[in-house]
Order: structure tokens, then C-alpha cells, then sequence
């Protein structure tokens, strides 16, 4: 897109320069209830001036950003709110099993696992439609025109952004879409917007300092565990929840002091394959916020893509390392899943994950997991093709710099032969 056409507007909708975040809609019975309304505001905040401050970002990029902070509060106080006014669902407790919480590194085939733990009968995985449009109140699965509705909306919200932008926003390649979704959705709604991260500028350094710093985050955790209950007393499931977001491993700790008796999945890949993968699906997603061909912009995503996969792998090790030699974590309460395992034999790797956890395995579920992998062959919504070439990353330096994460959880670091790699 053209600097030309990133002054005009193709629809009437003005460009937003800036925001007032507010809390003049959140209920005193709210604010009393979740003093962490005040930790949420104050991220929010942070959130605007990272905008704000990038000077890498187009007029229409800045206002898409802007009016997803303010969409993303409002549905945080539109939760409180509903939840302050219906205190019984903080009385009724999740099931007593786990949730069952797939993490690790992104790009690891945590998607593919997502949607096999999701084909249990007995289990419940958030719906794009629990999470995105309207969060409250919370509709059951079996409503499924309210479903339908949201679905609709959301695909409005896409084709409103390809309006501004002038260009279509294919994503499917990189990260195909299901009716469930990842619960870093409700995680945003705290004000963790982790994509502001890999948007910034490299002069920017206090948004990374802030996501990265699990001290102070306490309230998201918070937050989300509001959210789950309230799905769960509209829709409970009979066995456990099943969440998913590679955004988890950055933190551990808060996720099992929050969910003392969390079964937790990481998925791991060989990192030739996760970098280039993971730099490639960044700017496919991220682009719209930039002009087509700003070079700078694109090399930026793709030094912030690596710094953030850094991070992960840091808290990774870290955790992993003390938790194996703690008492009070069992270090039985996380599987470790394999990529190739998983591609190769995705049935017989659900099984091993539900024998270790002692859940039920039924009949009903592994014809459920079969049936949806008939309807969802690899590629079936495009290929996602990138190389270790396009990012200046060789076999050597990875092995080298990843050492520790290779040791621990890759069981073979043999470079691959190809050029080029399809997800």
C-alpha cells in the first residue's frame, strides 16, 4: 500500500490518532470485587503509548491497534461487570481435573494437538466465539445460532480491516482456523498484548521489559480463571477444560499457582524448523500494520520474532531445570510431546498423553479424533513455506546458541537437507 493511499480512508470510519481509556462503564460492584481492574487499566495504558510511540507503523495500523486496546477493555469490563452481578459463579468451582494446558514453544504442533484433546466428548475447549465479540453473558455450545452470529461478526471485523488496508490479510497458511481458539484471548484482555512486542520498534524497550517480567502478573491469571468460570456455569464439562497458548511458557509458575492440579502438554520441534517457521507467520499476521514493502519493518518483526522465541526458550529451560529437582512441583505434571511423534502418529500420542494424566479414553473420542483428522489433512488451508536463508539463521548457530533446550527435550539435532520447509 502506497504512503499516498494510507492517508485515505475507503470507508467512512475516521482514523483513530489516539485514545482515553476508562473506567466509567465498569460497576462499583466490579471494582470492589476485582481490585486488579486498576492492574488491567494501567496495562492498557502501556499498551497505547507502545502504539503511540512506534514510528514504524502506517496511520491505518496505528488505528486498527488503537481500536483493538479500547474493544479489548471493554470486553474485560464487560466480563467483571457480568460477573459482579452473577457472584454465584465464583461459587461453583472447575472440575476437579486439571485443565489440561498445551504450551511450549509456537510453531510445535500444538495446534494440530488442540484440536485431537478437543474431540474428547467429556472435555471443553473455549470456542472463538466464548472469547471474541461479546464475553458476556457466556452462551453453551449447543446454542449455535448465537455461535453462528459471532462467527459472522468476526468475519465482518476481518473484512472491515482489509477495507482500511487496501489488501487482503490471508493468514490461514501460516495458522489455520478452527472453531476453537487459544485462551491468549482472554489473556489480552488484561492488557498482555504479546503482538505490541514483536511490533515495536527495537528503540522500544519497556513493553518487552513488562510482558517478559512474570512478577507482576499475577492478575492475568486472575482474570483468566474469572473468565473460565464463567464459561464453565453456563457449559461445564464433565471431565476438565482443555486450554491451549504457547503464551503459557512464559508463565509457569503463575499458571500452576493458579491451577495447582494443571496437567500441562509442552510440544517441541526441531528450532530450524520453529525460527524460520515462527519469523515467516509473524509478519504474515503483522504486516497489515505496516506498508507492504517497508523493509525495515519487516526485518524488525523478524529480530523481535527470534528475541521473543529467546525469551521462551529462557523461561522454558529455567523452569523446566528447577522444577525437575523440586518436591513441590511434580515434575509428572508436564508431557513433553515430540513434533515428528505427533505428525507421525497423532492417535498413539493422544493415548500416551491420557495415560500418563490417568484420564479416560473412550471409544467415542478416538473415532471423534480420527474423523476430524479425514477432515483436516495437512494443508488442506494452504502451505506455509519459509527457510533458515530468509533470516540470516544457520544450522550452526542455532545448535549453539539453543544448546541447552536441544539437550533437554530434542532427541535428535540432525540438520535438515532442505531449502525450503512446508508446515
Amino acid at each position: 500500500m502506497s504512503a499516498e493511499l494510507d492517508e485515505v480512508i475507503q470507508i467512512n470510519t475516521p482514523l483513530l490518532n489516539d485514545i482515553t481509556l476508562h473506567e466509567n462503564d465498569l460497576t462499583e460492584e466490579a471494582k470492589n470485587r476485582f481490585s486488579y481492574h486498576k492492574d488491567i487499566l494501567e496495562a492498557f495504558e502501556l499498551c497505547r503509548r507502545t502504539v503511540l510511540e512506534n514510528y514504524l507503523l502506517t496511520k491505518v495500523g496505528r488505528h486498527l491497534l488503537l481500536r483493538r486496546i479500547v474493544k479489548l477493555h471493554a470486553d474485560c469490563k464487560r466480563v467483571l461487570n457480568y460477573v459482579a452481578a452473577n457472584t454465584e459463579i465464583l461459587n461453583h468451582d472447575l472440575p476437579t481435573t486439571g485443565p489440561l494446558v498445551i504450551c511450549g514453544l509456537p510453531r510445535t504442533g500444538s495446534t494440530l494437538l488442540h484440536n485431537l484433546l478437543a474431540c474428547d466428548p467429556n472435555c471443553r475447549a473455549p470456542l472463538l466465539t466464548d472469547m471474541c465479540i461479546e464475553c458476556a453473558p457466556p452462551i453453551p455450545r449447543s446454542n449455535t445460532i448465537e455461535h453462528e452470529r459471532r462467527m459472522l461478526a468476526t468475519i465482518d471485523e476481518t473484512q472491515l480491516c482489509e477495507q482500511l488496508v487496501g489488501r487482503k490479510h490471508v493468514t490461514v497458511e501460516s495458522h489455520p482456523k478452527f472453531i476453537i481458539e487459544e485462551d491468549y484471548n482472554v489473556l489480552q484482555q488484561t492488557g498482555v498484548v504479546i503482538t505490541l512486542v514483536y511490533l515495536s520498534a527495537l528503540t522500544q524497550t519497556e513493553i518487552g521489559k513488562w510482558i517478559y517480567d512474570e512478577k507482576n502478573k499475577t492478575f492475568t491469571y486472575d482474570y483468566q480463571k474469572t473468565f473460565l468460570r464463567m464459561l464453565n456455569i453456563a457449559d461445564a464439562p464433565k471431565s476438565h477444560w482443555v486450554l491451549k497458548s504457547p503464551e503459557h511458557s512464559l508463565y509457569l509458575d503463575l499458571l500452576f499457582a493458579q491451577y495447582p492440579d494443571a496437567a500441562v502438554i509442552m510440544t517441541h520441534r526441531r528450532l530450524d524448523e520453529v525460527l524460520p517457521s515462527f519469523c515467516r507467520m509473524s509478519w504474515i499476521f503483522d504486516n497489515i500494520y505496516f506498508h507492504k514493502d517497508d523493509s525495515l519493518a519487516r526485518a524488525t518483526s523478524a529480530t523481535r520474532a527470534i528475541q521473543h522465541i529467546d525469551k521462551m526458550i529462557e523461561r522454558i529451560v529455567e523452569y523446566r531445570t528447577r522444577s525437575f529437582h523440586s518436591h513441590s512441583t511434580p515434575h509428572k505434571t508436564i508431557f513433553d510431546v515430540d513434533y515428528n511423534d505427533l505428525a507421525e502418529q497423532p492417535i498413539a500420542t493422544v493415548r500416551r498423553i491420557y495415560d500418563h494424566f490417568n484420564l479416560s479414553w473412550s471409544e467415542e473420542f478416538e473415532k471423534a479424533m480420527n474423523a476430524w483428522l479425514r477432515a483436516n489433512p495437512q494443508g488442506k488451508q494452504g502451505r506455509h513455506r519459509y527457510s533458515l536463508d530468509e533470516y540470516g539463521l544457520t544450522i550452526e548457530e542455532i545448535e549453539t546458541r539453543y544448546a541447552d533446550y536441544n539437550r533437554l527435550f530434542l532427541r535428535s539435532c540432525q540438520p535438515l537437507q532442505t531449502t525450503f520447509i512446508s508446515d
